[in-house]
């Protein structure tokens, strides 16, 4: 609880454990009545081994003592409101209300503001509501601990959650990417027959000419990798817009995440129509060696 903070930081202490005060309050921007939640934070990291671990997608770390206080606004706050770095906002807090400059962007899935704590301390009155603690490997969580704390939560779960909803995220984008390679493979087939079936005549003519069937064989190979590389190429564009617009639709204020395609992803969905349009080659060499040239060259003298 705010106030509470100090019985935690001798336990600290004595612990041998380092912490770092937290504050989180709720604000919303003026004019706007949702609610984010502010952080107030003693230290701005991106790395993992930190207590908060930060990615910043643009701009940078808020500087301290600022005039007006810098923050960092995550991405959905910054689309919902039609933010951006480097302006300047007007967020409320209870009654009372303070100009921030916007110093970058981060991802979260919640709404959310980081502070240093300082800033939000003035702003608010309040010095802390959490204590983070980072425990020596022989220290645990002991009674004692738990009678001077309202609730205890391990870094390691926020990190499980964290990745369970990366593994969701993932594995919609995966299925969204199966489906655009089934839609790609079935078209792709669908145009090879025909492209097949439209040069019949013109295959014949080459054989008749006395063209060996290696030679149609390498042909239709070429062929079918520039229409299986100009298939994958518009599945990947379809499957990316496809996938976007789904999570467009699934995004709120509570809730909001975006969907970047990983190149190693582009180049798998592009690589598996290119080879399946390559195995049709065999197929169409083999319909082109049972052709009833006879027939053929009748058709084309008619």
């Amino acid at each position: 609880l705010p106030g509470g903070e100090g019985p935690v930081i001798e336990w600290a202490n004595e612990a041998g454990a380092d912490y770092e005060q937290l504050l989180v309050f709720p604000g919303s921007a003026e004019g706007d009545g949702r609610i984010f939640s502010a952080y107030g934070l003693d230290e701005f990291s991106t790395s993992r081994e930190s207590m908060i671990t930060l990615e910043i997608l643009e701009g940078s770390i808020p500087e301290k003592d600022r005039n007006i206080p810098q923050v960092l606004v995550d991405e959905g706050t910054m689309k919902f409101l039609g933010w951006e770095v480097g302006e300047t906002h007007t967020l409320v807090f209870g009654t009372k209300s303070t100009d921030v400059e916007i110093s970058g962007t981060s991802m979260e899935m919640s709404r959310t503001v980081y502070f240093h704590r300082n800033d939000l301390s003035e702003i608010t009155g309040i010095e802390a509501t959490s204590i983070l603690l980072s425990l020596p490997e022989q220290v645990e969580v002991d009674g004692q601990l738990a009678d001077l704390s309202v609730g205890i939560t391990e870094k390691q779960d926020l990190i499980d959650s964290f990745d369970a909803l990366m593994e969701l995220q993932k594995g919609v984008y995966n299925s969204i990417m199966a489906l655009g390679v089934i839609i790609a493979i079935a078209v792709l087939f669908n145009t090879l027959l025909m492209n097949l079936s439209e040069r019949d005549t013109e295959l014949a003519t080459l054989r008749v000419l006395g063209a060996p069937i290696s030679k149609i064989r390498m042909m239709m190979l070429g062929e079918n990798i520039a229409i299986g590389l100009i298939g994958g190429i518009l599945a990947v564009f379809f499957t990316v817009l496809m996938a976007q617009s789904f999570i467009a639709s699934l995004v709120n204020w509570s809730f909001y995440f975006t969907l970047q395609p990983q190149t190693s992803a582009i180049f798998e969905l592009v690589g598996v129509v290119i080879a399946i349009s390559a195995l049709c080659t065999p197929y169409g060499s083999w319909r082109v060696s049972r052709m009833n040239l006879v027939e053929k060259v009748k058709d084309l003298s008619q």
